[in-house]
């Protein structure tokens, strides 16, 4: 009887002792969403605003920041996060060893871009502002056109205007300046995009992108950045899958 409380005994203390330890463990938060809040600072010179592109890697989503410098994106406490500004070092950001908070303060001293490389001439990388604006100004050239008033008035001009091969070849030039003038506007978009990691694209591809983008012309001009963003980062992802698989 003696032997049995004993072993009743020394059951109880280790069963207490796995419960607390079980209390004592610490949670894992590396799943967990957190909050980032930053701002990017140029200490060297004074900037009137700043393009700022917060993307987390992990999952090649992310967002635009303010011209003041200010940024905010919810991301895992795993992933990380790369802070991207037009002419400047791109930043990365990961909370995977520090201890968990829901809200990380950040401030990030921006360092320029600097490139050693051959004498060229570079064409400065547009912003999205001055992107946005060219995308929504994006007009194909108008040539007269002929109505029932102008066939009325003179007929022998309208029949020419209708039929005549310089006519048609005016039409035809006016057809190919406004693609022209698109897929400039879309090249300067990919060279935005691949500066900013969000494709990975050599300028020698980008012809070839373009025509696989296809885009619609009343969608490139009024689509949001965001919708922009996301239609091309979905068709460059399809685009690098046929590559792969030999198409």
């Amino acid at each position: 009887m003696k032997q049995f409380f004993t072993l009743i005994f020394i059951f109880g203390i280790n069963t207490l002792i796995y419960s607390q330890s079980d209390s004592l463990k610490v949670p894992n938060y590396n799943d967990s969403i957190i909050t980032i809040k930053g701002r990017v600072i140029d200490t060297t010179q004074k900037v009137s605003f700043y393009n700022v592109m917060v993307i987390n890697k992990s999952v090649g989503k992310g967002n635009f920041g303010k011209y003041d410098g200010t940024f905010t994106i919810q991301v895992k406490k795993t992933d990380l996060v790369a802070v991207s500004v037009t002419g400047y070092q791109t930043k990365y950001l990961n909370f995977k060893n520090k201890p968990y908070k829901k809200e990380y303060k950040v401030t990030l001293y921006l360092e320029l871009r600097t490139v050693t490389a051959k004498e060229v001439v570079v064409k400065p990388i547009k912003t999205l502002e001055e992107l946005q604006k060219e995308r929504a100004s994006l007009e194909k050239r108008e040539l007269p056109k002929v109505t029932m008033s102008s066939a009325i008035e003179s007929p022998i001009t309208a029949l020419y205007m209708a039929f005549s091969k310089r006519e048609k070849i005016k039409r035809l030039i006016a057809e190919m300046e406004f693609k022209d003038k698109q897929r400039e506007v879309v090249r300067e978009i990919l060279r935005l995009y691949v500066h900013n990691d969000i494709i990975d694209l050599e300028d020698e591809d980008f012809d070839a992108f373009i025509n696989f983008l296809n885009l619609n012309p009343q969608f490139l001009k009024t689509a949001t950045d965001y919708e922009l963003i996301m239609y091309i980062k979905g068709k460059y992802q399809h685009y690098i899958k046929l590559q792969k698989e030999g198409f």
